[in-house]
């Protein structure tokens, strides 16, 4: 054999391995999975991550879409570009334009970033270091995304949660953008589509689905054991003024007088502490959530894949607290059936109360294939005799200590659960 024959065929070796590895890292497995914490990790935790988004939609200006999960190949990379263009490039009064259309952007290159709760527009102002516009228009506004839009000029925009959209900048071309996109084009990702309605089936909004089915790990849950004493030290560094009392259930509490916490057998935890208000200052929302991050990080941490799941505002007579509350994703995947793992209210610059739950590590057992979103959307009309739907998504469920992958149809404000026919 010559050795240019022997070239050709390492050259086409090559590629077919390069494809069937491209299918296999977008198509099979959706992300880079493996072990992770639903637990505590004691060092400090920059606020913008906990509103990571929890998709990334991306118009490769052909008429064709993806969609990216924390877990998805080159994730991180544009979480990074796209929270430093929204902070550098908005320079405009928000500018109502009307209801988003985005089937007019199909062929437009372009990034929409979802938040994983929306969030009022004067925080996100803060939190992302937005200056020089002024978000007057706004107050009252919670977003739910935003967009970056490339056509011959970069323009930013917000989506709030009436899917109004607001114009907040435009410029010149980005760079940046476009060989971001270029780069997850490359990877050959896989294609969504906007879901249509039929005779049987109302979709609401826009719903991004993929032909392609999921295969997604299944996890096995270990909760991690913390000592009583590494708990309560965070809290009460001087033991001689500190009581503790046993009660008959095992559960332990600790106090000083003034704040107390209350410790489970099963490693979950509560703290309290009541707000004087001689020592109350004003804060507002953005400052808050920096107490409780601040705090939490001090008290247990934040694992790397927790996020702000929800949050209130209570009012009364003698001041405003705000409730924000932490939930734990796996892989940038939903638990849909899980608790809150993090539940902290922050009144007048302090925190008020701290409820945690217990921490867990996990260690993938398996793989477990998923229908395709068509397939579960005909399962939940078929079964469920669902007539309307908000949205579709893979996500995980917690059962007899495991992580096991499902699809989640929302209707009406409700999560239809739809399990794997191979289970």
């Amino acid at each position: 054999m010559s050795r240019d024959s022997i070239l050709g065929w390492t050259l086409i070796v090559l590629v077919v391995i390069s494809l069937f590895l491209s299918f296999t890292i977008w198509s099979q497995v959706p992300g880079n999975f493996s072990a992770f914490k639903m637990g505590q990790e004691d060092k400090k935790v920059e606020p913008i991550y906990t509103v990571s988004p929890e998709k990334i939609l991306v118009y490769f200006g052909n008429s064709f879409s993806t969609l990216l999960k924390p877990s998805s190949p080159l994730y991180d990379e544009t979480w990074s570009i796209a929270r430093e263009l929204l902070k550098t490039r908005s320079n405009a009064s928000p500018e109502l334009l009307g209801n988003i259309s985005r089937e007019s952007f199909k062929r437009v290159r372009g990034l929409e970033v979802f938040f994983p709760t929306s969030l009022p527009a004067n925080f996100l102002k803060q939190l992302f270091n937005i200056e020089g516009v002024d978000f007057t228009a706004l107050d009252g506004k919670l977003i739910n995304s935003f967009l970056l839009l490339d056509d011959n000029a970069l323009s930013v925009y917000l989506v709030d949660s009436e899917d109004n959209l607001y114009r907040i900048g435009k410029g010149s071309e980005s760079p940046e953008l476009n060989e971001t996109i270029k780069d997850i084009d490359s990877l050959d990702p896989p294609l969504y589509a906007n879901l249509t309605a039929d005779v049987n089936l109302k979709v609401v909004g826009d719903v991004y689905v993929s032909l392609s089915p999921y295969e997604l790990p299944v996890y096995t849950l270990k909760r991690e054991q913390i000592s009583e004493e590494q708990i309560a030290t965070k809290f009460f560094p001087d033991f001689s003024i500190t009581r503790r009392i046993q009660e008959r259930d095992g559960t332990v509490i600790y106090t000083d007088g003034q704040q107390g916490l209350r410790l489970y057998a099963d490693g979950a935890f509560e703290y309290s502490m009541p707000v004087s208000r001689d020592t109350k200052k004003a804060q507002s929302f953005y400052e808050s959530f920096n107490t409780a991050i601040d705090f939490i990080a001090d008290h247990g941490g934040l694992p790397a894949n927790a996020y702000l799941a929800s949050y209130e505002e209570v009012s009364d007579p003698s001041g405003t607290a705000y409730v924000f509350k932490f939930k734990i994703s796996a892989n940038g995947f939903k638990v849909v059936n899980a608790h809150d793992f993090i539940n902290i209210t922050v009144e007048g610059g302090q925190v008020r109360n701290y409820n945690r739950k217990p921490s867990f590590s996990t260690k993938q057992i398996g793989i477990l294939d998923l229908m395709t979103p068509v397939e579960a959307l005909n399962t939940a009309v078929s079964t469920k005799n669902i007539k309307v739907i908000d949205d579709i998504y893979p996500a995980y469920v917690l059962e007899n200590e495991e992580l096991k992958p499902v699809w989640v149809v929302e209707t009406n404000g409700v999560e239809v659960i739809i399990h794997s026919l191979s289970e």
